[in-house]
């Protein structure tokens, strides 16, 4: 039985056939199959329609002559010259669809089915385009560029390259019917192709492109002029670019986002970069295996991230969180089979010489002609704090010297300061700034510096000043000198509090304190990931009695598992709405982050991104949520859940989370609580512990509590109050408390880099 005889028997046989019969009814054999074609009734659906497509002809013969209606008959019948219709032609059987048409022959189809492409391409641009071979990879945006170019009949062969099946939800895109699901790709693409037009040469590679077959993919039969990449697989794309390179083939590619279309001339440049030179360093095999995730920074370094959009960042900000892959949409990979079509023809014409990036992003293209208004700046209220407002502020404070105060020089000072301004302090905001004069020395806050979204209530800064007055106390116990506090804080206040110095009367408090001195400078955010370590009971202790030797300072560590999980959830969902709130991003964005090592070092504050210990992933999505519309996007559509995984790995990796409380919810007692923190992260240091704050909970939550949702998205609120429930519920504190520190204990490599410093002369004046 030959397969003509199988597919008439069985048409199930069929299944994966994408070329049609065509029979020509001259030849006796073609004939025979004929016959038995519509006797074994496998033709189930028979069209005939030669007597139009004759007419058309005709036409298109003449068409300098207007023909009557009652003149065709005969000027067909002087075409056939006795030849009888029906078997004039070709008949075609689809097996897939079982349908027989009857056409005209494969020269007389071409003429009549391109006639209305003149001018725009010419008989002879026809001939030439026909002689053409192009290799398409990926069968989405692929598709739609090869039916284009089929109907353009831009080509003489057509290699398709898929190894997917047609799934339900690919139907948002590729043009097919829901019969279709589960037949592969290139078959679908194929068959319609052949229904358009069944002279075309298409030839299927149905395990996509891979080692075993590009050679064959790329010269089998005749070198490809032309190759289209739409494949996902990134190794795919690298491979496949040099081996096109090494062939001098040109390489086109559309990415269905902007409109977006990219040109690589290799035929002219052989030796040009791939993809422009944004993929140096990237190895295929190296790639190969990387998950979604992993594959964003990729793709951004590609296709550069400022230029796709806002939608787009948004979206590969939720692959494996919200949605499942990428996005594409039916009008922007119709549009990309216009633009990938066009290209191949104007390239295989030569029409079209140049490599490059070419937009028709119908947003910008097509959009409401109306002035945009300049959205307000992020208006900081304060001004610097000045050194006369600061001499005005102290001369209103009583403070009486001591019998016993010792006056120290000012080198003295300027080194106690110095020790001091290693404190942490959000975002490395540094908001302090102290003056000497008589023998005082006063610490002030300068609101300008801390002003941001994560300063509710200045519980931040308060928090910063205890740890920098912590530094000072430890090395003026080293130096022989004992500080005492005047506290003046409040809401209200610029002067946060006065400082004089007398001597060592606490030996035994100077004796604790004094190998905390040597951790001072040493002390840094340790974000590096390492493996979950196991730390012993002894060195909690030890951190525990450091952090509580600040009385009515409360240490609690947590362990378990599940608690850490429960905690890694509350921490998540924190950094995602300070991320995803306008103030909050603007704050990360331009307040805290140095996005160079250049600008960290010149403004001297903020962190350095490469501080971070972030992957080259994670590193990724920064640059993508950089992006103000694109949070904005986000937030619009209730993602972010991705937001929340950094927090999560970060506690998956930790031998322990702490958090560290004092009594009472104010200003004071964050002041004292910053003095326990800092005594706490000196001992970690000491003892080789890396110590990461997770603080979003504690800086939200007080707006939840006390503030009734203050500057919080309506919309996060409820969850939050559940939150905060949950967290009073895990560390069994109330409300009353005053909630300074939550940070992550483990062991891991120290950061190569520690954030700067502001000079010394910007932050102290000495009278």
């Amino acid at each position: 039985m030959n397969q003509i005889e199988e597919l008439i028997s069985n048409p199930v046989k069929a299944a994966n056939i994408y070329a049609p019969l065509i029979l020509r009814l001259t030849n006796p054999d073609d004939k025979s199959t004929y016959d038995k074609l519509l006797s074994h009734k496998a033709a189930l659906f028979v069209s005939d329609e030669i007597q139009g497509q004759l007419r058309e002809l005709v036409k298109s013969q003449r068409p300098w002559v207007r023909i009557k209606p009652e003149e065709y008959d005969g000027l067909i019948a002087a075409h056939l010259n006795g030849a009888d219709i029906d078997a004039y032609g070709v008949w075609v059987y689809y097996p897939w669809s079982r349908r027989l048409v009857h056409l005209l022959d494969e020269d007389e189809f071409i003429e009549v089915r391109t006639n209305r492409n003149q001018y725009k391409i010419t008989l002879q641009e026809r001939d030439l385009l026909a002689t053409k071979k192009i290799g398409i990879i990926g069968l989405s945006v692929g598709q739609s560029i090869a039916l284009t170019l089929s109907m353009e009949r831009g080509f003489g062969e057509l290699r398709l390259a898929d190894f997917d099946i047609l799934e339900l939800s690919n139907l948002n895109r590729i043009r097919a019917g829901v019969h279709n699901l589960g037949v592969p790709k290139v078959v679908i693409a194929a068959r319609e192709i052949a229904e358009i037009d069944p002279f075309l040469k298409v030839t299927c590679f149905f395990d996509g492109l891979t080692d075993a077959n590009m050679e064959e993919f790329f010269t089998a039969g005749g070198k490809l002029d032309v190759l289209v990449d739409e494949c996902d697989g990134l190794d795919v794309k690298i491979l496949a670019r040099y081996k096109a390179r090494e062939l001098r083939i040109p390489v086109v590619m559309d990415t269905s986002d902007r409109g977006m279309l990219d040109i690589e001339r290799f035929d002219l440049e052989p030796e040009r970069p791939l993809l422009h030179g944004t993929v140096t360093g990237i190895n295929p095999q190296n790639i190969k295996e990387l998950s979604n995730e992993d594959k964003v920074p990729v793709i951004l370094q590609m296709l550069g991230v400022d230029n796709i959009s806002s939608r787009a960042k948004a979206s590969m900000v939720e692959v494996e969180q919200s949605i499942n892959t990428w996005p594409q949409l039916a009008s922007s990979v119709a549009l990309g089979g216009a633009a990938g079509a066009d290209a191949c023809r104007r390239i295989l014409l030569d029409q079209f010489r140049a490599s490059g990036r070419y937009y028709i992003d119908f947003d910008e293209i097509v959009s409401d002609k109306k002035d945009i208004a300049t959205k307000a700046a992020h208006e900081n209220p304060f001004q610097p704090l000045s050194g006369d407002e600061m001499q005005k502020l102290a001369a209103e404070v009583k403070f009486d010297a001591g019998a016993s105060d010792i006056i120290p020089t000012t080198e003295v000072i300027s080194d106690l300061v110095n020790a001091a301004c290693a404190a942490p302090s959000t975002g490395n905001d540094q908001p302090w700034k102290w003056l000497y004069q008589h023998g005082t020395l006063y610490l002030f806050h300068d609101e300008y510096r801390s002003f941001s979204f994560g300063d509710y209530r200045k519980i931040a800064s308060y928090i910063t000043f205890g740890a920098a007055y912590e530094n000072l106390n430890i090395h003026a116990l080293k130096l022989g000198l004992e500080p005492y506090i005047k506290f003046t804080g409040g809401p209200d206040q610029k002067l946060v509090a006065a400082i004089r110095f007398k001597s060592v009367s606490d030996k035994s408090q100077a004796q604790l304190l004094e190998p905390l001195d040597g951790a001072i400078y040493k002390r840094l955010t340790n974000r590096n990931q390492a493996p979950k370590a196991q730390i012993q009971p002894d060195v909690y202790q030890q951190l525990t009695s450091f952090a509580e030797s600040i009385p009515q300072a409360k240490f609690q560590l947590f362990t378990d598992e599940s608690t850490l999980g429960q905690l890694a959830e509350i921490i998540g969902f924190c950094d995602r709405v300070r991320l995803l709130n306008k103030e909050g991003h603007y704050d990360f964005v331009n307040r805290e982050m140095r996005w160079t090592s250049e600008d960290a070092e010149k403004t001297r504050d903020g962190i350095d991104i490469k501080t971070l210990g972030l992957s080259n992933s994670q590193m990724a999505a920064l640059g993508v949520i950089k992006s103000e519309q694109v949070i904005s996007t986000i937030n619009d559509l209730g993602g972010g859940k991705a937001l929340d995984m950094l927090a999560k790995r970060t506690v998956s990796t930790a031998s322990a989370l702490c958090l560290i409380t004092l009594p009472k919810n104010d200003l004071e007692n964050f002041f004292e609580g910053g003095r326990a923190m800092e005594r706490f992260w000196l001992a970690g240091t000491n003892l080789g512990l890396a110590i990461h704050p997770l603080i979003s909970p504690l800086y939200l939550f007080p707006r939840v509590v006390y503030g009734n949702g203050e500057g919080l998205d309506p919309k996060f609120v409820p969850v939050l109050k559940d939150l905060r429930k949950k967290f009073c519920d895990i560390t069994d504190i109330g409300d009353d408390r005053a909630e300074v520190f939550l940070a992550k204990i483990a062991v891991a490599p120290e950061p190569e880099l520690k954030s700067f410093r502001l000079p010394l002369e910007k932050t102290l004046i000495i009278k």
